[in-house]
C-alpha cells in the first residue's frame, strides 16, 4: 500500500469537504444555526376581586404580589398574565361607584346619571385609555426590569388610530422595561362589539414575538376558536392563548376549551401551547377557567400540566423544550 498516496487522497477529500461546507453555510438560516435555549415560563392564573381597583396603589400592590409569587420558584424568562387584567385599572378613578353589592348595570346607570357627558361605556374607557396605558407601562415596565424578564401583561383597552377606536390589546414588556410587542384581539365577543363598541384588530398584523430564540405566537381568548390561525401560524415554538372566560367553568365549558388551543395546536407544527386564564369576581361579574400547558407531537396534543383549580389564583411553571 502506498501510504503517501493514501494520505494525499485523504487530504484532498478533507479539502473538498470543507469547500462544500463553505458553499452551503451562507445559505443556512441564522435560526437553523442557533441552538434553542431553554425557555423558563411562568403562567399566572390571576384572581380578580373588587378591592384591586380601589386605587393605583392597591392595583400596583396586587400585581407586585403576583409577580413575587411568580418569581419565587426560581428563574423565569417569560411571565404570562391573562386577558383583561389591564381593563380593571381603567376603572380606578371610578372606584367610588364600584359597590361590590351592586350589579354592573346599576353601577353604569349611576355613572351616566352623574356624568351626562359620558353616553356610553366606550366613552368612559376611551376617556381613561391614555392615563391607563401610561400607568400600566410604568407598572409593568418597572416589574419587567426589576426581575429581568419578559412579561405578557394581559390585555387593556387602548385607542388605535389605525382601527378607528378602542381595541382589546395585549402588551409585552422586555427585561429593559420597554414595550416590546402589542397585539389586538380580532374575534370579538358580543359584549365587546355591542356594549363596549370595540374595534377588531388586524389578523394579518400578528407576527408574534421572540424570547431567547423562541418564536411565540399569541391569540386572545375567542380568537383561538378560529381555524384561520392555523394557516397564519405555520411556524413557531410556543402558542399562548390568554383568556377571560366570563361564565362558570362547567363540564360544558371544559369541553368548549378543548375546541380552542388544543384543537388549533394539533393542526400546526408548533410544539407547545399555553392557556392562561383569569379567575375571580368583580361587581356581579365572574371569570373561571383552567390554565394549561400543552405538547403537540405530530398532531397529537396532550396536557403536560393543568391548574388544580378553575376559580382562584394559581401558578404553573414549565421549561421548554
Amino acid at each position: 500500500m502506498n501510504y503517501n498516496s493514501c494520505g494525499t487522497s485523504l487530504l484532498g477529500g478533507k479539502v473538498f469537504f470543507y469547500m462544500i461546507i463553505l458553499l452551503i453555510f451562507p445559505m443556512m438560516s441564522l435560526t437553523a444555526m442557533t441552538p434553542f435555549e431553554e425557555l423558563h415560563t411562568v403562567i399566572v392564573q390571576f384572581e380578580m376581586n373588587d378591592h384591586i381597583s380601589d386605587s393605583e396603589e392597591a392595583y400596583r400592590m396586587a400585581m407586585e404580589e403576583a409577580m413575587e409569587k411568580a418569581m419565587s420558584g426560581g428563574s423565569a424568562d417569560l411571565v404570562i398574565f391573562p386577558e383583561y387584567i389591564g381593563v380593571f385599572s381603567s376603572l380606578i378613578p371610578w372606584d367610588s361607584y364600584l359597590d361590590s353589592d351592586s350589579p354592573f348595570e346599576e353601577v353604569w346607570a349611576t355613572i351616566r346619571q352623574d356624568h351626562p357627558e359620558i353616553s356610553s361605556l366606550n366613552d368612559l374607557f376611551l376617556r381613561e385609555s391614555e392615563r391607563n396605558d401610561a400607568f400600566l407601562n410604568k407598572l409593568w415596565g418597572d416589574l419587567a426590569s426589576r426581575y429581568g424578564v419578559y412579561i405578557l401583561s394581559g390585555t387593556r383597552l387602548n385607542y388605535s388610530a389605525s382601527r378607528g377606536g378602542l381595541v382589546n390589546q395585549a402588551v409585552v414588556y422586555n427585561p429593559q422595561g420597554e414595550v416590546f410587542y402589542r397585539q389586538d384581539k380580532y374575534f370579538l365577543t358580543e359584549f365587546e362589539e355591542e356594549i363596549l363598541d370595540l374595534r377588531p384588530g388586524n389578523i394579518f398584523k400578528t407576527p408574534g414575538f421572540t424570547v431567547k430564540n423562541h418564536l411565540i405566537r399569541l391569540t386572545i381568548c375567542r380568537d383561538t376558536f378560529l381555524n384561520d390561525w392555523e394557516t397564519l401560524y405555520t411556524e413557531g415554538d410556543l402558542w399562548v392563548d390568554i383568556k377571560a372566560n366570563g361564565v362558570a367553568y362547567t363540564e360544558d365549558q371544559k369541553s368548549l376549551f378543548t375546541r380552542a388551543l388544543p384543537a388549533r395546536l394539533g393542526n400546526t407544527d408548533i410544539p407547545y401551547g399555553i392557556t392562561a386564564c383569569l379567575t375571580g369576581n368583580f361587581l356581579d361579574l365572574l371569570w373561571e377557567g383552567e390554565s394549561s400547558i400543552l405538547y403537540n407531537h405530530k398532531g397529537k396534543v396532550s396536557y403536560r400540566d393543568i391548574s388544580d383549580v378553575s376559580d382562584s389564583f394559581e401558578i404553573l411553571r414549565t421549561k421548554l423544550p
